[in-house]
């Protein structure tokens, strides 16, 4: 339980580091040339489009090519200290060529469920402790 609490802690204190650095990132200079844009759970994501002479070329040439387009980002994303709290994934926008890249915060413990679980126990028991003491 102990081992728990901690990494819940971390995955807290990690998720205010990376929403502060976004804070502060926000209306950079260098946030706007890539096209990055954050969302409400500070996930942050950008698309990037093939160019012009690149249409015509394969799915997996593309995702090569879109894979190029990503490293001056992850080059930013460690230039302003996110590169160890956030995890990237990239994904083609289905019916494009395009594809849809998002950083978004690393967590150990706190997932959907457990999230879901715990502020479900907390009313439970505050349920039953008004009701019955």
């Amino acid at each position: 339980m102990r081992e728990f609490l901690i990494l819940l802690w971390y995955d807290i204190k990690g998720y205010f580091i990376v929403r502060s650095i976004l804070r502060s990132q926000k209306n950079t200079v260098d946030f706007n040339k890539y096209d990055l844009r954050i969302d409400w759970v500070n996930r942050v994501y950008t698309v990037i489009n093939p160019s012009e002479e690149d249409k015509g070329d394969s799915d997996e040439v593309l995702k090569i090519k879109a894979q190029d387009k990503m490293l001056p980002i992850h080059r930013y994303m460690d230039k302003i200290g996110l590169s160890e709290f956030v995890s990237v994934s990239a994904e083609q926008v289905p019916g494009t060529n395009a594809y849809l890249v998002v950083y978004y915060p690393i967590f150990r413990v706190l997932t959907t469920w457990k999230l879901i679980l715990m502020i479900g126990s907390i009313i439970g028991i505050t349920w039953a402790c008004i009701h019955f003491i």
